[in-house]
Order: C-alpha cells, then sequence, then structure tokens
C-alpha cells in the first residue's frame, strides 16, 4: 500500500468482507505506521524542531537526562510525561491529542474534568507553571 491517510484506509478496512482481505490488509499496514511512533511524531512537529533541548527542559519540567532518555527511544514516557512535552513545546490540541493517540495514551476527553481543564490550558497557550496553577486552582492532580 503507498503512503494513504487514515480515513482512507479506513474505508478500504470497511471494505473488507473477509479474512483474506483482512490479512492482506494487515500484511501492509506495519509498512504504513513505520515511523509513526509519539515521540517520532512529536520530533517531527514545527514547534519542538525549532526548540533547543535545554530549552525543551526548561519548558516541560521534566528533568534532562530522563528527558534524553525519552527523545532516543530509552524509555517510554506516562501520558503525564508527554502532556508536559506537548504544553512545554507550545503543540496545539489537535498535535497534542495525536502524540497522545500515537502513544495509545489516551486523547484528552471533553468529559472528564481534569482533561477539560487540559483542553481550556492547551488552547489558551498556558505553559506547563501556568497549567499547573490551573489545575490546583480546580483541585486537580498537577501535571506528573
Amino acid at each position: 500500500m503507498d503512503k494513504k491517510k487514515t480515513d482512507e484506509l479506513t474505508r478500504i478496512l470497511e471494505k473488507a468482507s473477509g479474512r483474506k482481505e483482512l490479512e492482506g490488509y494487515l500484511d501492509h499496514l506495519p509498512e504504513e505506521s513505520v515511523g509513526t511512533g509519539p515521540i517520532d511524531y512529536f520530533l517531527s512537529l514545527p514547534g519542538p524542531r525549532a526548540m533547543a533541548g535545554k530549552d525543551l527542559v526548561l519548558k516541560s519540567g521534566i528533568e534532562r537526562s530522563y528527558l534524553y532518555q525519552i527523545l532516543n527511544g530509552r524509555r517510554t514516557p506516562s501520558r503525564e510525561k508527554v502532556l508536559r512535552l506537548c504544553i512545554g513545546a507550545g503543540l496545539s490540541l489537535e498535535e497534542t491529542q495525536r502524540v497522545l493517540e500515537l502513544g495509545k495514551l489516551g486523547v484528552l476527553y471533553s468529559r472528564d474534568r481534569r482533561d477539560a481543564i487540559l483542553i481550556f490550558a492547551i488552547r489558551s497557550g498556558l505553559d506547563t507553571t501556568e497549567t499547573d496553577d490551573l489545575l490546583d486552582q480546580f483541585g486537580e492532580a498537577l501535571l506528573g
């Protein structure tokens, strides 16, 4: 399969009427998803690419050596660390949701009180300190 958009892949998958078609689809799927891990995607975005590592350390609030282990693929970040990275890098809500989705970390859900606050913070362009202050103001757990 050539590189296809997700909605196009979904249409192809919906047309699969039997196991043989599903098997053919799945055989080609790994080629489609190579290099689409959450950190690969994160690093491909303009915000993180434009930042020096030390700036990302300062803005995310993640300890330097741990951050570099995440970025080098030696550590798998938690949802909280991914949120810190995304907010620190100034990603949009859509970009943040995609990073969370690729990491199978659960996208931000507007019906969840804490997630709603995080959505507001990201849309408002708050940094990690301001986001923690907002979470604290509403009695929610700070970013991990």
